[in-house]
């Protein structure tokens, strides 16, 4: 049996598992005493203390029980459980996301469906509105031409224009004569009729005399027509008398006839 033998004892095979830690190890001294113990000391007269070679310390032993203790130590933690409060945020921030993308994707839609389209028909209208504004420029530019062409014609029309208004006037001046001869011839028919007593003839010669002196009011101007109300009203009173006055109507006829001409001296005394 060696020294190591003799320093550890074969242990018992008890069936049972041993742990590493329970293990009595040796310490170093108690090793180093029996080594001195069992090893011969030997003497050397001639060779002092210093030839002697240095001891060796022996290499440490490991101590399993520490390493295990280690080894539990470095193992890592478990994970703790998530809480309530951070899944439920985390899915709201994935549903966030998710809407965020779904109105991103619904909006480039949108823009390529809705959008563009509008912006093409603005175009075209805008097109089109040019195209119109062209047209109506040209359209302008022709009733222009026209409007010259028009007021050139007219310009020309002018003098004659002034002629025929000149014209009209002739012609209300000579109807104006016409109507107060009229009135007059009717006027001297009836003083014959009276003058011969027949009264019923005299009557028929005045039947149009009104109308006549009605053509002359109308074409006299406003300032004028009063002069012609009064032989109207003289007429009157010359048929409220022409049966049972004769000769109050015979006078009255005489001062209408007397009026009518001086009517036709002032108006038509100088031609």
């Amino acid at each position: 049996m060696t020294e190591l033998e003799n320093e550890f004892p074969q242990m018992e095979d008890t069936g049972d598992e041993v742990n590493p830690a329970e293990i009595e190890i040796g310490s170093p001294t108690s090793y180093a005493e029996e080594s001195e113990i069992t090893e011969p000391i030997s003497v050397n007269e001639e060779s002092p203390a210093e030839d002697a070679e240095p001891e060796t310390l022996p290499e440490p032993v490991d101590d399993p029980a520490a390493d295990a203790e280690t080894l539990v130590e470095a193992e890592p933690e478990a994970p703790k459980e998530e809480s309530k409060i951070r899944r439920f945020f985390r899915s709201l921030l994935r549903w966030t996301l998710g809407l965020l993308i779904v109105l991103g994707i619904g909006f480039v839609t949108a823009v390529y469906l809705l959008y563009r389209p509008e912006v093409q028909n603005v175009r075209d209208l805008q097109g089109q509105l040019q195209s119109e504004k062209q047209m109506a420029g040209e359209q302008a530019a022709e009733l222009e031409a026209q409007i010259d062409g028009l007021d050139a014609q007219i310009a020309d029309l002018e003098p004659l224009a002034t002629k025929n208004e000149e014209l009209i006037a002739a012609q209300n001046e000579f109807e104006l004569h016409i109507a107060i001869l009229d009135a007059r011839l009717d006027v001297s028919n009836a003083l014959l009729a009276l003058a011969i007593d027949d009264p019923a003839r005299a009557r028929v010669s005045l039947d149009r005399t009104g109308e006549a002196l009605a053509k002359v009011s109308s074409l006299l101007p406003e300032d004028q027509r009063e002069i012609v109300t009064a032989l109207e009203q003289r007429l009157e009173l010359v048929l409220s008398e022409m049966e049972d006055e004769p000769y109050a109507a015979q006078s009255d006829l005489d001062v209408l006839e007397k009026r009518l001409l001086e009517m036709e001296d002032a108006l038509f005394g100088s031609q």
